[in-house]
């Protein structure tokens, strides 16, 4: 190969290295620079010999080796493409709206307690028809209606039951007065007899003072001769 020849191959190869140099892969490089430089080289030896052109053959593949092996050699494989960038990250989700705080319930008015229940009294009166005249003994028709009574008092325990003795104004005061302490004493003993806490039953004589009735008639008379019974 003439200095011509390895001159114009040598430029061929410089020119084909700047062009190919990062594009192709080194095999790729190696075979189009070999074919390149062969033909190139082939046929200027042909071109440049009137004679002895059957050279023009080796000096095309001596050249075809050099600008292979050199481009093969001096070509750098293409770099992989850069991953592309990450996503950008989602936005961040809305801040949920601050709900109102709730109003505070008005508190209901606080009722006034209720009134307690007014004690319920029961008066039952035995009056003169259920003592014999100037007597304290309970008589049969009054223990009928005592009975009544500590039936009752047994069925509410919480109950009591308070006893208050009455006269008429004939006689002394004195004597009224200890014969309605006798008429309580009477029908107290005969209910704390029939069962009923002695505790639960009180009693006092009044005597004449507390009249109910007009003592100027035997009616009237009648009706103070009593024994009242109120339980509550």
């Amino acid at each position: 190969m003439t200095n011509k020849n390895k001159y114009l191959a040598l430029s061929t190869l410089g020119f084909f290295m700047t062009g190919c140099t990062g594009i192709m892969t080194k095999n790729q490089a190696g075979l189009s620079a070999a074919t390149f430089c062969g033909v190139a080289a082939g046929a200027g030896v042909a071109l440049s010999r009137d004679h002895d052109q059957w050279i023009a053959a080796p000096a095309a593949v001596g050249s075809a080796l050099l600008c292979g092996g050199l481009a093969y050699l001096l070509t750098e494989n293409p770099k992989p493409k850069p991953p592309p960038p990450p996503p950008p990250p989602p936005p961040p989700p809305p801040k949920p709206e601050a709900k109102p705080a709730p109003k505070p319930e008005a508190k209901p008015e606080a009722k006034p307690a209720p009134k307690p229940a007014p004690k319920v009294e029961r008066t039952i009166i035995l009056d003169d028809v259920l003592f014999d005249f100037d007597k304290s003994n309970v008589k049969p028709e009054a223990a009928a209606i005592l009975d009544r009574l500590v039936a009752f008092m047994k069925e509410n325990s919480d109950k009591k039951a308070n006893l208050s003795g009455h006269t008429d104004n004939v006689g002394t005061d004195a004597y009224n007065q200890a014969l309605s302490e006798r008429r309580v004493s009477s029908v107290k003993d005969y209910v704390v007899g029939k069962g009923v806490d002695g505790g639960r039953v009180s009693g006092q004589g009044f005597g004449e003072s507390k009249p109910i009735a007009d003592n100027k008639t035997a009616e009237g008379r009648s009706k103070n001769r009593r024994v009242e019974i109120k339980v509550n």
